[in-house]
């Protein structure tokens, strides 16, 4: 990449083009640019600037294929700012700000096209709140609450349109539990409780409608990985990754199986390993590692089903560095 970035997004576009956007390289420093990546030429080049710098924001593409920014920080202050970006144009324009401000939510678009932002947290305290954005007016009207605040969680369109919510922290005094917001009535109904409680997780939709969530942090760094079946609400335990790991990315491959990479391990040190889920034998097996020790980063599958992984952080400091799998 044309500069070094971690917390920041990386989007497929309809144009079969990457977008990156946002990110920190230090403490101090908040990125409001934005870079897109070709796959033909495999280069990157500069392309418009966000009216704002933001990390650990979002990025959802819409049906017209406009990608709207949600949320994020910049060094002091979370942000309820929210701007779109128009791929034919190559620029970004404000649209309605949401009702609160928040980092490190989640956002999903749903099946009438509408996108469900939830929880993560205003700098102070952790959010249960949620709320609607309309592509069509490019407004935000609130929704149902979830019953727990959270943050480092993970957030799972599921087949029959509802939205799993799995895991992280809160900060009030209960365990949490997952639960499901049902598009159709705007509220959330508690779902059962995964085998372990985990944050730093991550959750993959397999294509047989399942989904699979793996390793994360509970007690301490953890390799197991779990079933969720939204046909009986129920989770089973699968096969345990061969290295116990979190803040990793998960990619579901063109042939359906899930690539698991870098993040945190054991002793909080960076990693670069990777391995592939097989959902038809419920197993891991390890496949080339990472070529540089990455957290914080992104991982894109574009349209020849290879995975980008694009930046990140590192002991020695902040990533511009991309690699293909």
């Amino acid at each position: 990449m044309i500069y070094a970035r971690a917390l920041h997004t990386s989007t497929l576009l309809t144009n079969a083009k990457v977008l990156v956007t946002g990110g920190a390289n230090n403490s101090n420093h908040y990125h409001n640019t934005t870079e897109l990546y070709d796959l033909s030429t495999q280069t990157w080049t500069m392309t418009g600037r966000m009216n704002y710098a933001r990390a650990e924001h979002t990025a959802t593409v819409l049906i017209d294929g406009k990608v709207l920014i949600t949320g994020g920080y910049n060094i002091t202050d979370a942000l309820n700012s929210v701007e779109l970006y128009d791929l034919t144009t190559e620029t970004w324009t404000m649209t309605s700000n949401m009702n609160f401000p928040r980092f490190g939510h989640m956002a999903s678009i749903l099946s009438n096209g509408k996108v469900l932002v939830v929880g993560g947290s205003n700098g102070t305290r952790f959010l249960k709140s949620a709320e609607l954005y309309d592509p069509l007016t490019g407004t935000w009207t609130i929704t149902g609450s979830m019953h727990v605040s959270r943050f480092d969680f993970t957030a799972s369109v599921l087949t029959n349109g509802k939205v799993l919510i799995a895991g992280g922290v809160t900060d009030e005094d209960t365990s949490g539990g997952n639960e499901l917001y049902n598009p159709s009535t705007g509220n959330w109904i508690p779902t059962s409780d995964m085998n372990m409680q985990r944050f730093g997780h991550t959750a993959s939709v397999l294509t047989s409608g399942q989904v699979l969530v793996a390793g994360g942090f509970s007690d301490n760094f953890t390799n197991t990985a779990e079933l969720y079946d939204s046909s009986t609400g129920t989770w089973t335990s699968t096969g345990l990754m061969h290295q116990a790991q979190a803040f990793h990315t998960a990619s579901i491959l063109k042939n359906g199986k899930v690539l698991v990479a870098g993040g945190y391990s054991f002793s909080s040190v960076f990693s670069k390993h990777s391995e592939l889920y097989d959902p038809s034998t419920g197993t891991w097996i390890t496949t080339d590692s990472v070529n540089h020790t990455r957290y914080q980063h992104t991982a894109t599958v574009l349209i020849n089903g290879k995975v980008l992984m694009s930046g990140g952080a590192t002991t020695d400091g902040y990533l511009n560095s991309t690699e293909l799998y």
